[in-house]
């Protein structure tokens, strides 16, 4: 599958190697445009109002062989959520977010709630933080051993199994929204979360 790259405004402290993943698409969603910049990987478009990037930049970028899409400010949808919308045909991609740290919380929530509702939720990595954000119905992860994730159940989960953990599942229904599978450590080197119906966030 081909990779995209989209970065948000708000805070990027991600301390992921970029260089190493070959993005056939990556977009700078208006001051997101700032994380690309600062980290030498140079955006195929940049969209949004233009609200939140800093004029130099968006003279620099003007200066550059830079697509741009611009909508106006009073709009129903967020940037965030117009950059999906220009992906084509996302369920072949595997769509890496960088950005949107910290700032409004609604905002910050904002972006939770569109990635756990977007059509093609599963080819969505969120890279937060020094941690990585999944949405699957199942998964098996490389991971040091000892390390703390957490599993929020974004629907209710069918017979969910967790191996490979401290406190570990064995087909188990889960509530969504329900506490119990957060904070877990793993015990080995791998864990593999499955369930029969559901989709849950995992966060590594």
């Amino acid at each position: 599958m081909k990779n995209v790259l989209i970065s948000l405004s708000g805070k990027c402290s991600t301390n992921h190697n970029l260089k190493i993943i070959e993005f056939t698409d990556i977009v700078g969603v208006d001051g997101g445009t700032q994380h690309l910049i600062e980290r030498s990987i140079t955006p195929s478009v940049v969209l949004g109002d233009l609200d939140s990037i800093e004029p130099d930049l968006l003279k620099k970028i003007k200066s550059m062989n830079i697509k741009f899409i611009s909508y106006e400010s009073d709009k129903d949808k967020t940037d965030f959520e117009l950059s999906l919308d220009n992906i084509e045909k996302p369920n072949e991609k595997n769509i890496f977010l960088i950005g949107g740290e910290e700032g409004e919380v609604d905002h910050l929530f904002s972006i939770f709630s569109v990635l756990a509702n977007f059509k093609y939720a599963e080819n969505l990595r969120w890279l937060y933080q020094e941690k990585t954000i999944l949405f699957r119905k199942n998964i098996t992860v490389e991971i040091k051993k000892g390390s703390k994730f957490s599993i929020i159940p974004i629907t209710n989960l069918k017979s969910l199994t967790i191996l490979g953990a401290e406190w570990g599942l064995n087909q188990e229904d889960i509530d969504a929204g329900s506490s119990k599978t957060l904070r877990n450590l793993s015990k080995s080197e791998t864990i593999s979360i499955n369930c029969e119906a559901g989709l849950f966030c995992l966060i590594y």
